[in-house]
């Protein structure tokens, strides 16, 4: 069994990466090394240690306008 503590929700992850849980969802299709969450049912956990690293890999784009 996994030990969920620490583990956040999907919106949880988004507002930590600071994007919107749409965008949470299709970095997971895109980039092949985006943390995959782990799933209670229905509902997708995510490793935040493991969202802020992938974040400190993948910088935010900044807009150009």
């Amino acid at each position: 069994m996994t030990n969920l503590d620490g583990l956040v929700s999907a919106p949880q992850a988004a507002e930590l990466l600071g994007i919107s849980v749409k965008t949470l969802y299709r970095n997971s299709y895109v980039y092949d090394d985006f943390p995959r969450p782990v799933k209670v049912g229905r509902t997708v956990l995510y490793d935040p240690t493991a969202l802020h690293a992938w974040r400190h890999e993948h910088p935010p784009r900044r807009s150009t306008k």
